[in-house]
């Protein structure tokens, strides 16, 4: 029996489907792979755009495929899919494990054998194309320019007597209490400007920096440290950039600055450690275990985490977070993926250091997208 792969999804947020599609489509329509061709089933809104942008090997008119659904009493996309699938003679489909449960329901309950795939749907687009490394390097190119601003501004603002920044002279309002939303603003007015698309970018201060994922909301203070971690997404591509610095406005005290030293140190241990045929998990426990000798201790301490507890990197692509993982979980990379490098010790005590780096996996190494300076201190 036949089995066909089934997708039905946009492609603005379905890596997936930007994946086989390659275009941009803001409402959900169908993908169908017979054999080694990929069907697109479009409505009449996109059809003449697919004609020319998609990479399907056919693409169709969704009209006729809707009007047979109707005639079978089968409604909606997954009826459209099932009028085209049983012209086709096919009655078993293989699914993304996010596909939709209300039409995997309409499917079986039409006749169909559904199954969702164990894992990737495509686990190949995890080993990148030169193409989509070029759409990376621009993407981090982007990312790196962004932080660029934020340390421009951050250089030229002042520090007042309550030891919170102020805003630049030039500004519209000099001396203005500077806050976390601040900085994101300089960084992401510049990304969209660039065709960028910023989401939560972190900008945390002191104790907000303790908290991985806190994008920070306070003000920014002089002589603490200022996580910043920006990921845009390349509005043109879909690809998408990620890197993260640590700064501390004045000066860092003796115990943040060799907080910051150490997680250097680790970032350096695991870009050494990145080429092909190395296991992701003996990259991350040995960056843990430089913590620890230098420490740095991870655990729970008055029921909270603290040290190094999240993973050492993860794949970027078409989404921002994707295969491989660079972790406690066994992950062999290899030559043509494209992973982050960003460990991180977190203290409530002194708040929070992280470096990221954005590198492609090589035979011998690593080559590095991020290409910008690691500096504590701004003056």
């Amino acid at each position: 029996m036949t089995t066909a792969r089934l997708m039905i999804a946009d492609s603005e947020h379905d890596a997936d489907m930007l994946y086989v599609a390659g275009m941009f489509v803001p409402d959900a329509f169908i993908a169908i792979e017979i054999g080694d061709a990929w069907h697109g089933l479009f409505s009449p809104l996109e059809v003449g755009r697919a004609e020319k942008q998609a990479k399907f090997g056919r693409i169709h008119l969704d009209s006729p495929w809707r009007m047979k659904a109707n005639e079978m009493d089968r409604s909606g996309l997954a009826g459209v899919a099932a009028a085209f699938l049983q012209a086709e003679a096919i009655h078993s489909v293989l699914v993304p494990g996010h596909f939709p449960l209300a039409y995997a329901e309409q499917l079986r309950a039409w006749g169909f054998d559904v199954k969702a795939a164990d894992g990737a749907m495509f686990p190949e687009r995890a080993v990148k194309s030169e193409y989509e490394i070029r759409c990376l390097a621009q993407a981090e190119r982007l990312t790196r320019q962004s932080m660029q601003q934020a340390e421009r501004f951050l250089a030229a603002c002042s520090i007042g007597n309550d030891g919170i920044l102020r805003a630049p002279a030039d500004a519209q309002r000099p001396n203005r209490k500077i806050k976390s939303a601040d900085v994101r603003r300089v960084i992401e007015t510049f990304l969209i400007g660039k065709g960028a698309m910023p989401a939560h970018t972190i900008v945390a201060c002191g104790r907000e920096g303790a908290d991985p994922h806190n994008i920070g909301s306070g003000f920014i203070r002089a002589h603490q440290p200022v996580i910043i971690d920006i990921f845009p997404r390349v509005l043109k591509t879909g690809y998408w950039g990620d890197m993260t610095r640590t700064y501390v406005k004045g000066r860092a005290s003796r115990e943040l600055t060799r907080l910051y030293r150490t997680v250097r140190e680790g970032q350096d241990i695991g870009l050494d450690m990145v080429q092909h045929g190395v296991d992701g998990k003996r990259i991350h426990m040995s960056i843990l275990a430089h913590f620890d000798k230098q420490g740095f201790a991870t655990g729970i301490k008055n029921g909270r985490q603290q040290g190094f507890f999240h993973g050492t990197g993860h794949g970027v692509g078409l989404e921002i977070h994707e295969q491989p993982r660079i972790s406690t979980q066994s992950n062999i990379l290899r030559a043509g993926q494209v992973v982050t490098v960003e460990p991180g010790l977190y203290y409530p005590s002194l708040g929070g250091v992280r470096l990221e780096d954005m590198v492609v996996v090589r035979e011998h190494g690593c080559d590095n997208l991020t290409r910008h300076a690691r500096r504590l201190e701004i003056a």
